[in-house]
């Protein structure tokens, strides 16, 4: 049986650490010969707390000062952005999480200062193997990709700098992408707990172009699949719309899930326009697929040149020319990296007609 703790919490307090420590106190025998753990948060951007798309910095405190009461081990911390990891000191800085760290003495590490490992068809960094245990930070957001991203979807950070953009481009799908990020986190299964910071959620266009919602959410547990299926249930969701969870269905039944306690939140997120399902019958379907599609569109005015969005685009759609961004429609795959790296609001996506009449 596979325990989800889940506490409903609407601030930032001390209530986080005394549920960190139930949550650590029930799997005591994780720390035992620990040297060294990783805390690995959701820094996708460069994005303030209250936008809710950073592990909350106040999260991560409390967490750490549970972990010291639990553990003599070092502690440090390390991610991999989206695709702003050449200047990872200023999403530190703008997410509040280098301040928690400088504070309580956590050292701070790029993903892609450590070689990279491969390993059963994966690529990743290698502090993961240097590590004992790794406290996975996951931020509740939607996804225009995985339909929600949290727990499972959150070792994605482990993938250094541009290698995340070649798993978009073997696996361009949402259900495909989903279900390689399970296998990646299936590599970790064994020396990670999880920890979901859904106090400040992140809803719509996510994620990272949504909105916050204060949704109340903190949940925890030994296995990462079982914390996304549970959640991804409590928010009124089919299973399956979390994409990382139909790998994980494979391994666990969502009869083999206890909750501990079996709370009841009032909660749910506004869907992805690009995560909608298509209301047409099926032999009508492949008739209209080509016009129903959402294509993401660069906002010139607020383009600041940053070609974050360039250097996330797997498929070359992309071109910066006599110092304009534009973005080939026919050539884009719809996996909108580049909405969800872009950090001046300068990519929108717009739904063709088709799409509108007919997906909700």
């Amino acid at each position: 049986m596979a325990e989800v703790y889940l506490e409903k919490i609407y601030e930032y307090s001390s209530d986080i650490e005394y549920f960190a420590d139930n949550f650590f106190s029930r799997n005591s025998e994780k720390f035992n010969d620990c040297e060294k753990i990783l805390l690995k948060p959701n820094l996708l951007q460069s994005a303030p707390p209250e936008k809710g798309v950073t592990t909350h910095p106040e999260f991560l405190r409390f967490v750490i000062k549970s972990l010291k009461k639990h553990t003599d081990a070092k502690l440090l911390l390390a991610d991999s952005p989206g695709a702003n990891f050449e200047n990872f000191g200023k999403i530190l800085e703008t997410s509040g999480i280098g301040q928690v760290c400088d504070e309580e003495n956590i050292g701070i590490y790029r993903v892609e200062s450590f070689p990279p490992v491969e390993k059963n068809g994966f690529v990743y960094s290698g502090i993961a193997d240097e590590v004992d245990l790794i406290i996975n930070l996951a931020k509740l957001k939607t996804h225009s990709l995985t339909g929600l991203t949290m727990c499972v979807k959150n070792f994605f950070g482990l993938i250094p700098g541009t290698s995340k953009v070649g798993y978009h481009r073997r696996y361009p799908d949402g259900s495909d992408l989903g279900s390689a990020v399970y296998g990646l986190y299936k590599q970790f299964a064994g020396k990670s707990l999880n920890l979901l910071d859904g106090i400040i959620a992140h809803e719509g266009e996510g994620p990272s172009r949504g909105k916050p919602v204060m949704a109340g959410v903190l949940a925890a547990g030994a296995d990462a699949g079982a914390v996304d299926i549970a959640i991804t249930k409590i928010l009124g969701f089919e299973s399956e719309f979390c994409t990382t969870n139909i790998e994980a269905l494979k391994d666990l039944s969502e009869s083999k899930i206890k909750l501990i306690p079996e709370l009841k939140f009032n909660i749910t997120l506004k869907k992805p326009v690009a995560a909608r399902r298509v209301h047409l019958p099926n032999f009508i379907k492949k008739y209209a697929a080509e016009k129903i599609y959402v294509k993401p569109e660069i906002i010139q005015e607020k383009c600041i040149k940053c070609l974050l969005c360039l250097k996330s685009c797997y498929a070359d759609a992309i071109t910066f020319d006599s110092g304009v961004v534009e973005i080939n429609k026919d050539a884009c795959k719809e996996c909108f990296c580049c909405h969800e790296v872009c950090e001046s609001d300068a990519i929108k996506l717009k739904r063709s007609i088709m799409h509108r009449i007919f997906v909700r």
